[in-house]
């Protein structure tokens, strides 16, 4: 009898148990501000969080369901559904962090470029598009020359303090800690002069389209509740960023995060901004959404 009350209880201890368990949610993410967005739910044990550098990695959980959540380029994401990636859009995070830079000229504004040089990293990625649409709207006529990365951008300057970069944050941040006297040109403001719109998404979070409505609503509470933690406190987030090993020192992050245009808006709110910006990307270069706006099942 003794021995079967003991077993008895072994049991219902092994049932408590598994019924208190929970499964984490798994985020993939790429390295840079996204990353930036959910590190209030990276610290904490119900989110399991990859970070990846460059989009290799985000294709490849779009193709094979690896995660639930995908923080990536909004662009891919709708390329990634137009192939039939079972993945939706259900909230934008990041409205653009580009920004063209020089350590010389001191009137440093769009009308000053005209006839310049300037060195751009991603051709006929969404860097250069936001940059030479806002160079076409405003009748810029520029000489770009193209890197490999971002990085690659960077070091020219510091090597040259005469070239003007297209930079991005983070990466802007550590650029300042090397270079004095740095200007820039907020391409984000630019685009709102000629649009209208609210900046452009340039990322957001895709959904598994086999997540409950539940959980999805669950992970955007969660998720709005992090930005406007990150947002509202820059120097405890900066903190929590270093203790997180997202590899950007303390003083780096606190001037990056403001100049990083991090918020939180619901597809449903954003799509009319996020059908502008994949309208000119559709001109521009349309293999890069998929050739074709995605449908609206694209949107939660």
């Amino acid at each position: 009898m003794k021995k079967f009350v003991i077993i008895i209880f072994l049991l219902l201890t092994v049932s408590l148990s598994a019924c208190n368990s929970k499964e984490q949610v798994t985020i993939i993410t790429p390295q840079g501000a996204p990353t930036l967005a959910q590190i209030y739910m990276q610290n904490t044990d119900d989110y399991d969080v990859d970070i990846v550098n460059g989009p290799d990695g985000l294709v490849s959980a779009f193709g094979s369901g690896s995660h639930d959540y995908i923080f990536a380029p909004t662009n891919l994401g709708a390329k990634m559904y137009n192939g039939g990636s079972d993945y939706k859009f259900i909230a934008a995070i990041t409205f653009g962090n580009y920004f063209i830079v020089t350590s010389t000229l001191e009137d440093f504004n769009l009308n000053n470029l005209n006839n310049k040089d300037i060195v751009c990293f991603g051709k006929n990625a969404t860097s250069d598009i936001v940059l030479q649409y806002v160079l076409k709207e405003n009748q810029i006529n520029v000489n770009i020359t193209y890197v490999d990365s971002l990085e690659m951008a960077n070091a020219l300057l510091i090597k040259d303090s005469n070239t003007i970069i297209l930079s991005a944050e983070p990466a802007l941040s550590v650029l300042k800690t090397k270079v004095s006297n740095i200007k820039t040109i907020d391409l984000q403001e630019e685009y709102k002069k000629i649009t209208g719109k609210n900046s452009y998404p340039q990322a957001g979070v895709f959904a598994k389209t086999s997540l409950s409505d539940k959980e999805i609503n669950q992970f955007l509470e969660d998720l709005e509740n992090s930005i406007e933690k990150v947002n509202s406190n820059v120097e405890d987030s900066s903190k929590l960023a270093v203790e997180l090993e997202l590899g950007f020192p303390e003083s780096v992050l606190i001037s990056a995060i403001p100049n990083s245009h991090i918020d939180f808006m619901p597809a449903s709110e954003v799509k009319e901004d996020l059908l502008k910006y994949f309208g000119i990307i559709l001109e521009m270069n349309p293999v890069l959404i998929g050739n074709n706006y995605p449908d609206d099942d694209f949107y939660y």
